[in-house]
């Protein structure tokens, strides 16, 4: 990395009702290498113990701001700090998610490569649950560049937690959008800032899985319903702007809704089941009919199959080869702690992406 390249970044981590998981992510922010640091936190009207272990926190590491706010959204949250802050890059992570020790120094690393500085960098994600166990992980993605077409087509990045960007062109996009939530379809708001940003940003990807995003019942993405109707109010605004896009658009509103009544079934919500499934079948008719002709001729092969290696007496691989012959990706175990991801050396690992880490450069 470029020694003169240090800049100061602001953590941003909106946090409502977030007693349970706030001194976790608090952790895992003061624990990068990455030194240079402002941390926010702001407390979204909480009614629990959020800002007293905020505040409390801020004794073990003077770097940490906290603000106080009347509840008005993640979005409002994040773009009162984002005001506040004196860091040239903006570096979110919502209360409940955990961040590997060297996730900001590789992606400030990364930036380092571009003039000024001015590029978004994410990295991949590690699905956790209420006890940072893995149980899911994010696409190894290699897109870079210029990604407008394929933010479009799928928020590849996922989560909130992930990206560092910087803050003149995140003000400059006027933020995250609170209008979502006061329409009543918060979510997706990250989605709408990325596309904006990938307007005018070329994107860089560290290819190492450095974000701990929680998946837990009652949180913001767990709502179905909510998440599509934010999505679909994207997806609108995309159309208009990029008629030539449309089509596009639309493909990615059904793979969402797609995998969002996947999801909603393997959970077991009947709630969310019956309130999607209309809506769904309401909006793609077409699209729907041919899915699940789809997805019964997938599944009748497969038992086909199974069938076939019974009788055989041979064993169904249980995986195929995942290699290009030049590298391997090592995935997160599922049922594995984030927390041992985290202790792991991230860099020069055996089996993952080797990324040069400052000074090895």
């Amino acid at each position: 990395m470029n020694a003169s390249f240090l800049p100061l970044v602001t953590v941003v981590i909106p946090a409502y009702n977030a007693e349970k998981t706030l001194i976790d992510t608090l952790e895992s922010v003061s624990n990068q290498t990455y030194e240079r640091l402002e941390i926010i936190v702001v407390d979204d009207g909480s009614q629990d113990g959020t800002y007293e272990l905020a505040t409390e926190y801020r004794l073990q590491d003077s770097r940490v701001r906290v603000l106080r706010q009347e509840n008005g959204g993640v979005a409002r949250a994040r773009n009162f700090a984002i005001r506040e802050a004196a860091g040239s890059y903006i570096a979110p992570i919502d209360a409940d998610d955990l961040w590997h020790p060297c996730k900001i120094e590789l992606q400030v690393q990364a930036l380092g490569n571009f003039p000024e500085g001015r590029a978004v960098a994410y990295n991949w994600y590690a699905a956790i649950d209420a006890d940072d166990v893995i149980f899911n992980h994010s696409k190894p993605v290699l897109y870079k560049g210029d990604v407008f077409e394929i933010m479009v087509l799928e928020n590849f990045i996922g989560n909130g937690s992930t990206p560092l960007m910087p803050r003149a062109d995140v003000l400059a996009c006027g933020g995250y959008d609170p209008a979502l939530r006061d329409q009543k379809a918060e979510g997706c708001e990250d989605l709408k800032l990325y596309l904006a940003l990938a307007e005018k940003l070329p994107f860089a990807v560290v290819p190492d899985f450095l974000t701990g995003y929680r998946f837990s019942q009652g949180n913001m993405s767990s709502n179905a319903y909510r998440m599509l109707k934010s999505h679909a109010l994207v997806m609108a605004e995309v159309k208009t702007r990029y008629p030539h896009l449309a089509a596009i658009a639309s493909a990615a509103e059904f793979d969402t809704a797609r995998w969002y009544f996947n999801r909603t079934i393997a959970s077991g919500d009947q709630d969310q089941v019956r309130k999607l499934a209309p809506m769904i079948a309401r909006r793609f008719p077409l699209k729907l009919a041919v899915h699940a002709t789809s997805l019964l001729w997938r599944t009748a092969k497969r038992r086909a199959r199974r069938l076939a290696n019974r009788l055989r007496r041979h064993p169904t691989p249980s995986a195929r080869p995942t290699t290009d012959g030049t590298m391997k990706i090592a995935l997160p175990e599922n049922g594995t702690s984030f927390h041992d991801l985290a202790e792991a050396v991230a860099v020069g690992r055996a089996g993952w992406f080797a990324t040069p880490r400052a000074g090895d450069v």
